[in-house]
């Protein structure tokens, strides 16, 4: 039997009481986007969704459209801090459906930063994608 089976300096106690260091977190770019997806009739409409920031970083982002003839959106760069919500608004016109979406491109933004565009084009930052799938119904004419 050991010598330090009932020691409350075991080194396996001893092992146990040494606090771990700290890692820090990286800060995390996150959104989330509600709903998911725009739906639209193929004679126009339009489509508002809540960007929300989750993560714990301030970000800022643009929006890309795969088809900038019939789809409008506003705002196309903005500033979200952690926890803040925006209102994106897509506006679609009369034209043929396809396959469309928007891609939404976000980095990590400072808290001085103060134009949104300047940053998202000059930031060295790690771009992350989230995509927003526009969808398009035909309705037939009685």
């Amino acid at each position: 039997m050991s010598n330090y089976s009932n020691s409350s300096t075991s080194p396996f106690r001893q092992a146990c009481l040494i606090p771990t260091p700290s890692v820090p977190t990286q800060p995390s770019v996150s959104i989330k986007i509600f709903p998911p997806f725009a739906e639209f009739i193929d004679f126009g409409g339009a489509s508002r969704h809540v960007l929300t920031n989750d993560g714990t970083c301030r970000v800022v982002f643009k929006v890309k459209c795969s088809n900038n003839l019939v789809f409008k959106v506003s705002p196309v760069y903005a500033f979200l801090d952690p926890g803040a919500t925006a209102e994106l608004q897509v506006l679609r016109r009369e034209g043929p459906p396809k396959h469309d979406k928007l891609i939404i491109l976000l980095k990590e933004a400072k808290k001085g930063d103060k134009d949104a565009r300047v940053t998202f084009t000059d930031s060295t930052h790690t771009v992350h994608k989230h995509i927003l799938p526009l969808l398009t119904r035909i309705v037939e004419e009685q």
